[in-house]
C-alpha cells in the first residue's frame, strides 16, 4: 500500500469511528486530518489534532505483533496504563482490537511534546533527562494484576533469541565466513556469562527492552546537569515491555550498537559509567541497586550480540525474499555493524573488562 493510500485509510478510520471521537471528546461532525508521524517494524503512526481544542493525539495502527503475544494493541495499552502514574509515558486514550475495520488493531495515545534525543547534537542536560526518565518508569510498582509478560530468565531468553536469528543466517546465500567468525567469538564470550548469571530476584520492574534514543522526547530547553529538573520529558514507544530487570534497559541504551543506530556516535565505555551514576542518582533510593553492576555487564554483552543477530536475520530475510521491507537507513547501518573496525571496537567495549 502506497503512503497516500495509507493516509487515506487512517483518515477514513478516524472519521467513520463515532466511538473513537466520543472517547476523545471530539464532535461527531468534526473532520479529523491525520499526518504521518513515522513508522517502525510493528506500527504505523499518525498525528491528528482535536479541531476544537487543538490537543494532539497519535493513531497507532498495528502492522504485526511482537513475538510473545498475539494482540499488540491490547498489550501496549496495558503497559501504558500500568505506567501512567510515572507521568513520563504517553497516555492510552482509546483501543480497538476488534480488527473489524483494520486487521491488526488500533491504539490512540496522547502526543508527547519534545525533541528526540540526538547523540550527534547532545545538549547539556540531555543525558540526565534520559537517566531521569528511565528511573521514573522503573520506579513504578508492578501491580499483582499486571498483564505484561514476565520472562523466566530475561537474559537467557534474549541470548537464545539471538542464537535463533544467527542460525537462520548460517548457510544462507549471503553468509559471510568473516562475520560468522566474529559472531561465534561473541557467542563464546556470552555463553558462560549467561549460564552463570541468572538472577530472578531482580525481575520486579517494568522495562521497555528497546530504549532507543528516538524513544526519548526531551524538553526543548533541558535543565543543565546541576539544575533542578521540572519535567524530564517523555519515554515513548512501548511495543515490547516486560516485567524484568532495570539493567536491561540501561545497558541497551548505553550500548554502542544502540547509539550508532540513530547517530554517528558510539557511546564509549569511558562515558558509560557517568551515565550509570546519573541513573542511580535519579533513582534516588526508590529501589535497591542489588546486583545491578554484574547484570549490567551481562546485558551489555548480550545486547551487542542481539543487535548483530538482528542484522543477520535481516540478511537472511532479504535472501529469502528480496522484496522484504527494510529501510535504506538500516541497510547502511548494517554495513557499519559488520565492518572490521566496528566489530573490533565492540569486542573491546562490550565484551572486554567490565566497568
Amino acid at each position: 500500500m502506497d503512503p497516500a493510500t495509507k493516509v487515506e485509510t487512517a483518515a477514513r478510520y478516524l472519521n467513520e469511528n463515532a466511538e473513537l471521537k466520543d472517547a476523545l471528546g471530539i464532535a461527531a461532525t468534526d473532520t479529523l486530518v491525520p499526518k504521518p508521524l513515522g513508522h517502525g517494524e510493528h506500527n504505523e503512526n499518525y498525528v491528528f489534532p482535536n479541531p476544537t481544542t487543538g490537543e494532539k493525539h497519535v493513531l497507532r495502527i498495528n502492522v504485526v505483533s511482537q513475538p510473545f503475544h498475539d494482540n499488540q494493541v491490547a498489550y501496549e495499552y496495558a503497559a501504558l496504563k500500568a505506567l501512567e502514574t510515572s507521568g513520563c509515558t504517553p497516555i492510552a486514550q482509546y483501543i480497538d482490537h476488534s480488527k473489524k475495520l483494520l486487521p491488526n488493531g488500533v491504539l490512540v495515545i496522547s502526543f508527547c511534546e519534545g525533541q528526540e534525543l540526538d547523540f550527534d547534537n547532545l545538549r547539556p542536560g540531555d543525558l540526565q533527562c534520559v537517566a531521569q526518565l528511565l528511573a521514573n518508569v522503573h520506579s513504578v510498582p508492578v501491580q499483582d494484576d499486571c498483564e505484561l509478560f514476565r520472562p523466566e530468565d530475561p537474559l537467557k531468553e534474549l541470548y537464545e533469541e539471538s542464537l535463533r536469528r544467527i542460525d537462520l543466517y548460517r548457510g544462507c546465500p549471503s553468509e559471510d565466513k568473516r562475520i560468522l567468525s566474529w559472531v561465534d567469538h561473541f557467542i563464546s564470550k556470552c555463553e558462560p556469562v549467561v549460564s552463570a548469571s541468572r538472577d530472578v530476584h531482580a525481575q520486579v520492574h517494568i522495562v521497555n527492552t528497546e530504549a532507543l534514543p528516538s524513544h526519548f522526547m526531551i524538553p526543548e530547553n533541558p535543565a543543565g546537569p546541576n539544575l533542578p529538573m521540572e519535567h524530564p520529558g517523555f519515554f515513548i514507544d512501548w511495543e515490547r515491555p516486560v516485567i524484568g530487570e532495570v539493567a536491561q534497559d540501561v545497558a541497551y541504551f548505553a550500548n554502542p550498537t544502540t547509539t550508532i543506530w540513530d547517530s554517528n556516535l558510539c557511546f564509549p565505555k569511558s562515558q558509560i559509567q557517568s551515565f550509570v551514576n546519573d541513573y542511580w542518582k535519579a533513582v534516588d533510593g526508590r529501589f535497591a541497586r542489588e546486583d545491578f553492576d554484574r547484570r549490567f555487564w551481562a546485558y551489555s554483552m548480550v545486547t551487542a550480540l542481539h543487535s548483530l543477530s538482528w542484522c543477520c536475520r535481516a540478511i537472511y530475510r532479504l535472501d529469502k525474499d528480496s522484496s522484504s521491507y527494510i529501510t535504506d537507513k538500516a541497510l547502511e547501518k548494517m554495513k557499519i555493524y559488520f565492518s572490521e573496525e566496528f566489530l573490533q571496537m565492540i569486542d573491546e567495549e562490550c565484551f572486554g573488562e567490565a566497568l
